[in-house]
């Protein structure tokens, strides 16, 4: 061995050469930095303020600056003591809605056109923007109703109409009626088939409407009749007709002077709604308070009325929150609590400004026909 081979390699003078890496040759520790407090609070601060500014143009992008209102209209006597809840009634024609903001504007509820009939070849299509319509509806809170644009020549077609409309809204949450509008279109087959005396009696028109409404209630849903004061009046019997089905009337102008009972008024086509660009159609629905509406739906007949239920609230009143009032809702027979969804639907009309809310109560599955009751909104 020499004398390079004797040396001690863990005595190295500073002229010999360091080893370079593994463990052994690593003889300097790094200081670890600390963050300093005041900086990880800094930061704290600054994402809660980020979420904050989100939340806040949210909810600001969800408030309405229009509101849908009385003024200019003369509701009839009949009416003078009812709940006014006011809506909309939509079809593709009107697309990319918000419908949370449609919902801040004071619109309860809506009418959103599923399919409609040709007036010219006479084939049913359905509305390409329902289903948009339909969900955005329901996740704002807006109780909604479909209908289908009738240009039926009898009961055949009725039906016809009426098991299409089935078909389309099967797979959505429906809380209000079905409805045919029956109505002219200039030039259309209808009134062709009026013009060429196809159609002479008013029985003939009862028994379409009625027809879509039979098929309509034997599938478990309400139903309804739409059609404006020319209709209602010099085709059809309205005082005759309400006997039968609920009838949603359109006369613009600030009155209805519809004879028959109606229950939902189209008072105007040129409302300014937050949410939608554009014109849109305006209507009122009558409630009358505590009064329990029976449910037309076939097959109801040995189911509970929604009536002989208790509805309760878990408070005395409630606050504006993210521009709503949620009250929580207990509905009870006989000390059985119901189960929403199975036992009935619940929606909320009036709960977006203070005053008096409504909770609608409708009876589904073994239990049947819908009610209100109030709530109070500081």
């Amino acid at each position: 061995m020499d004398e390079f081979e004797k040396r001690d390699i863990n005595a190295l003078t500073p002229a010999d050469p360091q080893p370079s890496g593994g463990k052994e040759g690593r003889t300097r520790k790094t200081k670890r930095r600390s963050i300093k407090p005041k900086l990880i609070l800094a930061a704290i601060i600054l994402i809660i303020i980020i979420i904050a500014a989100i939340r806040l143009a949210i909810y600001l992008g969800s408030i309405s600056k229009t509101h849908l209102n009385d003024d200019g209209l003369t509701h009839a006597i009949r009416n003078q003591n009812s709940i006014v809840v006011h809506g909309i009634d939509v079809s593709e024609h009107q697309d990319d809605i918000n419908w949370k903001k449609v919902k801040s504007s004071e619109a309860d509820f809506a009418f959103i056109r599923a399919a409609y009939r040709s007036a010219d070849t006479g084939e049913l299509h359905e509305d390409e923007e329902f289903e948009d319509n339909i969900k955005g509806a329901t996740r704002a809170g807006v109780s909604a109703g479909a209908y289908i644009f009738s240009q039926a020549l009898n009961e055949k077609e009725a039906v016809e109409e009426a098991d299409f409309l089935l078909d389309i809204v099967d797979r959505y949450d429906i809380d209000m009626p079905l409805v045919i509008d029956f109505e002219l279109y200039e030039g259309g087959r209808l009134s062709q088939a009026i013009e060429a005396g196809d159609l002479p009696a008013a029985s003939l028109y009862h028994d379409i409407v009625i027809a879509f409404c039979d098929r309509v209630e034997e599938a478990g849903y309400e139903s309804a009749v739409y059609a404006n004061y020319n209709m209602l009046t010099n085709y059809m019997d309205s005082s005759i007709l309400d006997d039968y089905e609920t009838i949603w009337a359109a006369q613009y102008g600030g009155v209805c002077h519809v004879k028959g009972n109606y229950m939902y008024w189209q008072c105007a086509e040129d409302a300014q709604v937050d949410g939608i660009e554009g014109p849109v159609d305006h209507d009122i629905w009558y409630i009358e308070p505590g009064m329990v509406y029976k449910t037309a739906a076939k097959g109801k007949k040995n189911a509970v009325s929604i009536g002989e239920c208790s509805i309760d609230f878990d408070k005395d009143s409630y606050e504006l929150k993210n521009n709503r009032a949620k009250p929580k809702v207990s509905v009870t027979y006989k000390g059985d609590k119901l189960h929403e969804g199975k036992d009935y639907i619940l929606t909320l009309t009036k709960n977006t400004v203070s005053g008096t809310g409504y909770a609608v109560v409708r009876g589904i599955g073994k239990y049947k026909d819908w009610t209100s009751a109030p709530f109070t909104i500081e």
